[in-house]
């Protein structure tokens, strides 16, 4: 079919005409020509593609194109114009930010968010945007505020905000806020780097503490730099904190270890004073019951027995006493010759014991000489009381030629006392006492003159039923008592128990059966006590033999430290620490402790030895802390005389820090003495480092105080703006006063403020320079008349008429007017065609300062400019605003031009000074 014919007969929607087409969409339906619409969504008119669009708009078409169309192609275009609302839209708002939601491709994205109609649209299209790049773009060229704003919010890395301060020229805010985030995320960095400063300042601080010699101030130290870590521990990494662990575990595990040993050596002073008050006490108690004893008129078994169990009793506390501390020198023989004479007694009794049978089978035989030879056996000692039956021994018979009556009688008034001293025995209960007394009495009474044996004799029978009565009675009530010990034992023969407590039991029921003396005894209760207490004995057999294994160990343990001991004291040197020594003190003490017990025949042997060497080993350390408390007071002395002395206070306490170095290394001196000469040497130090602090505080308020000026200076010429280019003088005022400022103290605060300082200043003399160079352009307008004037006088000149001099009107500073001068002089005298190069050698000069394009022409006279200006550089070179000032005046002095060359050159001249508001001093 002809092609006519085709188009004649061919659908409207195929129709040549766009119109035709156009409208017969409005004919077609989506549910039956789709195809159709389809096909015209592709047709080269837009107002075709838009309308087969509307008919098939929907969210999901919008995705389904747009994702799969090629960015040049007409349908994209179209669909892009309808969904940011360029071309009239097809959809509705809430349709177009679901197609947005849903949209992958970051060109399209950024092209919504650049272009929709919309707000919210635009940030539902900026939502989708990660790249900073592209978030930066939209926050300073997006044409809605709100839009720059929320893209401004999610730039968050320092480049990013640095980049969007410099180009965000279009939202001042949005400038502001990112720089005002960028200071404060470099005021945060410098604050963190200031507190990991201080965090590791804190650890190699707290690692010295670990390392240092000890003093009385490390503990406060060590707690203070705890609390400083605790308020900076927060943002500290892992490796800072185990560091500062590690350290601080150091140091407090020095501190915990310093404080127990000052408490256990204020345990030990306690102890020490305790052991001497109870040193006295023992000695006090010793020496009480010697002379309570001393006071009684006859000695029996109890007092005897009670004597030497109060003698045994202390002798056990004094040995713990040793154990503990070493008793002074005199205490010890003050306590061994109580014991000495303790002992004697002891003895004589035990002679007595021996001989008493003897004695009085000899007193009731009245066999003199065997009772001489029995007392001198016995062998009392003098000052001491002695038993009854040695108080009132029988005296031999007078000789042969002597009568009865010449015997000497017993005083009665003696034989009354003691009848009374017989009756307070009885009141007491003790019976031995009472009946050794009694058969005394009962011996002498005979010797009483008749007149007083009757009346004294009745008493002495009533007291002696009441010895037999006490002597029934106790009879009675102890055996009982003794039966009980018996079974006691047999049944501890019997008993399941272990070795340490039946040894125990064993010796408590002994000791019992021996409180009771005679009382009530028989030989068939001795002989079952004995009998059961040889079982228990049998029975722990092995562990007396354990038992005296383990005391001779302690006791070769005990004699090895003796001897370790005496080594060291006798080969201790001259400087050795009294510390140390006090430390082997204590634990010498502790050994021996704990080698206890050890055989009772060697124990007061090595005791004694133990307390030799202990007491030349105090010796030894209260000579080296004399030593030590010499130089302390040696360096109490230094340091007053450093506190005195005239020198700066910085090197005071340096020197200060020295002695304290020094007095740590020295060691301590005696107890009360190292307290006082601590106080002395600390006020000292106190008042060194308060005059030094009191110094820095100085310094530091005038620091702080230049500083603040100096903030002050700033912000007053912050807020000050030059108004003319006189106003430099106000500047320099200005930079002379920070000069008196400076130097000022290092620190974040003042790279800050130097900085901003730098930056005003900068900023202060280039509007300086273009206000000068506004004048000298305004100048150089004023100049025009005065111009005109001399180049009307030149021509003149140049014509053969009178060089008349031009006079002006204008104030011209004295070098303009010397230029002004100079040119009516060269009006008579100059050369026209050296004028005319002159004045193209200026104009050459000033292209070259205001940096104007010059043409190849002009090339020799710029190298020519340029070798000038190396030359003067080479001397003293003017600086811009100098040379431009000297040029101007130069080109007033050029002459003699004529009208043509000067109105050739003027509009350039011209032109060049007006560029001079543009021109830049800096480069």
């Amino acid at each position: 079919m002809p092609g006519f014919l085709q188009r004649l007969f061919a659908p409207r929607w195929r129709h040549n005409d766009p119109h035709v087409r156009q409208e017969a969409i409005a004919g077609l339906t989506v549910e039956r020509d789709r195809e159709k619409l389809e096909t015209l969504l592709h047709d080269e008119h837009p107002d075709v593609r838009h309308a087969a669009l509307a008919r098939l708009a929907t969210p999901e078409r919008y995705q389904t194109l747009l994702s799969t169309l090629e960015p040049g192609t007409g349908l994209y275009r179209t669909l892009l114009d309808t969904l940011t609302g360029k071309e009239r839209t097809l959809l509705s708002l809430e349709q177009r930010q679901q197609v947005v939601d849903t949209i992958d491709r970051p060109d399209l994205i950024a092209h919504m968010a650049t272009h929709a109609d919309n707000q919210q649209l635009r940030l539902a299209a900026l939502a989708r945007i990660n790249d900073e790049s592209i978030l930066i773009e939209q926050a300073c060229q997006n044409s809605i505020a709100g839009v720059r704003q929320a893209a401004a919010e999610r730039i968050d890395s320092d480049e990013g905000l640095e980049r969007l301060a410099r180009e965000a020229r279009r939202d001042k805010q949005i400038m502001r806020s990112a720089r005002d985030r960028l200071n404060q995320r470099r005021d945060q960095r410098r604050e963190q780097d200031a507190r990991q400063q201080r965090r590791d300042d804190l650890i190699a601080a707290m690692t010295r503490l670990s390392d240092q010699q000890w003093e009385p101030m490390l503990p406060a130290r060590y707690r203070h730099l705890v609390r400083e870590w605790r308020s900076l521990a927060d943002d500290a990494d892992e490796s800072q904190r185990h560091k500062f662990h590690q350290v601080e575990q150091v140091t407090s595990a020095r501190v915990i270890e310093h404080d127990n040993a000052e408490r256990e050596e204020r345990a030990r002073e306690q102890a020490m004073d305790m052991a001497r008050r109870d040193s006295q006490r023992i000695i006090g108690s010793l020496e009480q019951a010697l002379k309570d004893l001393a006071h009684h008129a006859t000695l029996d078994a109890q007092d005897v027995a009670q004597l030497q169990a109060h003698f045994k009793l202390q002798a056990e506390q004094w040995r713990d006493l040793t154990d503990r501390i070493a008793p002074s020198q005199e205490d010890q023989k003050h306590f061994e010759a109580l014991f000495q004479k303790a002992g004697e007694l002891a003895a004589a009794w035990q002679r007595f014991e021996e001989h008493e049978q003897t004695l009085r089978s000899a007193i009731d035989s009245r066999d003199f000489k065997a009772i001489d030879h029995s007392r001198r056996a016995i062998a009392w000692p003098e000052g001491l009381p002695c038993p009854t039956l040695l108080t009132h021994l029988p005296e031999p018979p007078a000789s042969d030629d002597s009568s009865p009556s010449s015997r000497p009688s017993l005083d009665p008034e003696q034989f009354q006392q003691s009848l009374d001293q017989l009756e307070s025995q009885l009141d007491r209960g003790e019976l031995q006492e009472a009946t050794r007394l009694l058969d005394s009495l009962m011996q002498r009474r005979m010797r009483l003159a008749p007149d007083h044996r009757d009346r004294l004799q009745a008493r002495l029978n009533q007291l002696g039923q009441r010895t037999h009565e006490l002597r029934d009675w106790r009879n009675f009530a102890a055996a009982p008592k003794r039966e009980q010990l018996i079974e006691g034992m047999e049944g501890l023969a019997a008993a399941d128990l272990d070795e340490t407590a039946r040894d125990q039991q064993h010796r408590r029921l002994v000791r019992d059966w021996k409180a009771l003396g005679d009382a009530a005894a028989s030989r068939d209760r001795s002989t079952r006590f004995r009998q059961a207490s040889d079982q228990v004995r049998e029975q722990l057999a092995g562990f007396y033999q354990r038992r005296d294994q383990q005391r001779e160990t302690n006791l070769a343990e005990r004699e090895r430290l003796c001897e370790q001991l005496e080594t060291l004291v006798g080969h201790t040197a001259a400087t050795s620490d009294p510390d140390s020594l006090r430390t082997i003190r204590d634990r010498a003490r502790e050994a021996w402790r704990q080698w206890s017990p050890v055989p009772r025949n060697r124990e007061s042997e090595l005791r004694q030895r133990f307390t030799k060497a202990l007491r030349a080993l105090q010796t030894l350390i209260d000579q080296q802390a004399r030593t030590v408390a010499q130089a302390k007071q040696a360096l109490v002395d230094e340091i007053r005389a450093l506190e005195d002395a005239d020198i700066d206070d910085e090197r005071r306490a340096d020197r200060a820090k020295a002695l304290q170095t020094r007095w740590r290394e020295l060691g301590r001196a005696p107890r009360g003495e190292e307290q006082a000469l601590w106080r002395a040497f600390r006020q000292h130090c106190d008042t060194i480092f308060e005059r030094r602090n009191v110094q820095r505080n100085q310094q530091r308020q005038q620091r702080d105080s230049r500083l603040d000026q100096m903030q002050a200076l700033i912000d007053r010429l912050d807020q000050w703006v030059p108004e003319r280019a006189a106003d430099q003088a106000i500047l320099d005022d200005a930079e002379r006063e920070a000069e008196a400022l400076m130097p000022l103290p290092n620190g974040s605060r003042t790279g800050g403020m130097l900085k901003r300082w730098e930056g005003i200043l900068r900023d202060r003399r280039e509007r300086l320079d273009r206000l000068a160079l506004g004048t000298l352009a305004e100048r150089w307008q004023q100049w025009q008349p005065l111009l005109e004037a001399h180049v009307a006088a030149d021509s003149r000149a140049l014509k053969g008429e009178p060089a008349d001099s031009v006079d002006t009107p204008l104030a011209l500073s004295p070098q303009a007017l010397d230029a002004h001068r100079l040119r009516n002089e060269r009006r008579a005298s100059g050369e026209q065609a050296k004028a005319r190069e002159w004045l193209e050698h200026l104009r050459v000069h000033l292209s070259v300062l205001v940096d104007a394009p010059l043409g190849s022409e002009d090339s020799s006279r710029r190298l020519d400019v340029q070798v000038a200006r190396l030359n003067d550089a080479m001397g003293n070179m003017p600086g811009p605003m100098e040379e431009l000032e000297q040029l101007q005046n130069r080109l007033l002095a050029s002459g003699p031009i004529d009208q043509e060359d000067w109105a050739r050159i003027a509009p350039r001249l011209n032109e060049l000074m007006t560029m001079l508001q543009e021109f830049d001093t800096n480069d």
